[in-house]
């Protein structure tokens, strides 16, 4: 094949960079022309021929857009934008099945190609294809840094706006249908009023209503119950089982020690590939900074670690802690080396605090959550909102090592609890059933 002179390749590059330029200023018949003055020197160039189908797409001259995508998809089978454009050309002339196989297949190329994905979940929903549709604009929303805010952004072309409305609609309605399926035996056992906040949660966590947070330093992530006092740290006297716990901090400690000589269980708290933002916890990534050995996690037991601590499993077993499959609780010791701050950041959710059991607390060793800072005592435990922002710090030349555990609010009734046990496995039950769709 023979090769544009490089003058050639110089102009062409030229007029795509001024075309590029005019068509970001919204001057497309400008920039129109000029793709089609390098269509005249490179009959072949994916971008003009990408183009300019667009542009007679957006036209309604559909036999020339699609001479033009055919052209471009000889020249690249593989560009994914192709497949998702003869996909959209399709949708027009009213070819739902054929318009679905491109986008499929654009999505095929390129899983992140988000607005094939919402595509690809309206053409489902056209076919009637409903729980394949919530797959498809949930696999397209979760690729949207801030889809809600995209949704009202001016410059966003209305067929965007509109996908991501519709999309948001589904989403929310599979959602609510899941969680109302999980919530009906607990509304039915204590009535409406009794779990009134729990389906305020529901709510926000669907994007019914905005969370309107009491405090400016509280922002769970995940669940948040509006009707909870904001409080950063709590008496001990709250939690009434508390002294159990303190009871076995001697024989906790023992244990721990034992693995942190034994160098067993011990791993790297903070790994960011599991979803944190990298540019906060850039310093503790994979680090032994901040070690872990959990005994509970995502609410299912941690057997090898288990065993080594025996009698700090046992003592675990032995307390009202929230039990929610796949969620909680979470139970870890937690291990700072000399040095170390934790930076700020939120937990997931109000409905459950953090209790912090000492083991070998070393001076200058604090944490502060919210606008309170606060140091330990060994074997007194510190209970705490980790719904608050929160940091810690070890600045001593010793490790320090505590036990944390989740444990219920406080102020959260038997009924909300089992409400919230409810809500978690419908909004896990949405996840499973559109994560396969997906």
């Amino acid at each position: 094949m023979n090769q544009p002179r490089p003058d050639v390749v110089w102009k062409i590059q030229a007029l795509t960079d001024r075309a590029r330029q005019l068509a970001e200023r919204g001057e497309l018949l400008e920039a129109e022309k000029l793709y089609r003055q390098i269509l005249e020197a490179a009959p072949n160039n994916v971008r003009a021929l990408n183009f300019l189908a667009v542009q007679s797409l957006g036209r309604g001259e559909l036999d020339e857009s699609q001479r033009y995508l055919e052209q471009a998809l000889r020249a690249a089978p593989d560009r994914a934008v192709l497949h998702q454009n003869m996909g959209l050309l399709q949708r027009k002339r009213g070819n739902t099945e054929a318009a679905l196989a491109w986008m499929e297949r654009a999505v095929e190329l390129r899983p992140d190609l988000r607005f094939a994905s919402l595509y690809r979940g309206a053409l489902l929903e056209e076919l009637g294809r409903r729980d394949e549709a919530v797959g498809a604009y949930w696999q397209a929303w979760k690729r949207f840094p801030d889809p809600d805010t995209v949704a009202n952004v001016a410059f966003v072309p209305p067929p965007v706006r509109d996908l991501l409305t519709q999309a948001a609609a589904q989403l929310r309605a599979a959602q609510q249908e899941l969680i109302r399926e999980h919530l009906a035996p607990v509304l039915d056992k204590y009535g409406k009023d009794a779990l009134a906040q729990v389906i305020a949660a529901a709510d926000i966590y669907v994007g019914q209503r905005p969370p309107r947070y009491q405090h400016a330093l509280q922002h769970p992530a995940f669940i948040y119950l509006p009707h909870l006092e904001p409080r950063a740290f709590f008496d001990r006297s709250r939690i009434e089982w508390l002294p159990q716990l303190e009871s076995a901090a001697a024989l906790i400690r023992e244990e721990l020690k034992a693995a942190i000589a034994a160098d067993q269980g011990l791993t790297p708290y903070v790994q960011v590939e599991k979803g944190l933002d990298p540019q906060q916890w850039r310093t503790l990534d994979g680090s032994r900074a901040w070690s872990a050995m959990h005994l509970s996690k995502g609410g299912m037991p941690v057997e090898e670690n288990r065993a080594r601590c025996p009698n700090t499993s046992r003592v675990l077993d032995s307390l009202p802690l929230p039990r929610i499959p796949e969620h909680a609780p979470e139970a870890l010791f937690s291990v700072l080396q000399p040095g170390t701050h934790i930076p700020p950041h939120f937990g997931l959710a109000n409905y459950k605090v953090v209790a912090h059991l000492p083991l070998v607390v070393p001076p200058d060793c604090a944490i502060r959550v919210g606008d309170e800072t606060r140091g330990w005592t060994e074997g007194e435990c510190l209970v705490f909102d980790d719904s608050f922002e929160h940091e810690a710090w070890n600045r001593s030349d010793r490790e320090r090592t505590v036990l944390i555990l989740d444990v219920w609010h406080p102020d959260v009734s038997v009924a909300e609890q089992e409400g919230i046990v409810a809500l978690v496995h419908g909004i896990a039950a949405f996840n499973r059933r559109y994560l396969k769709a997906a």
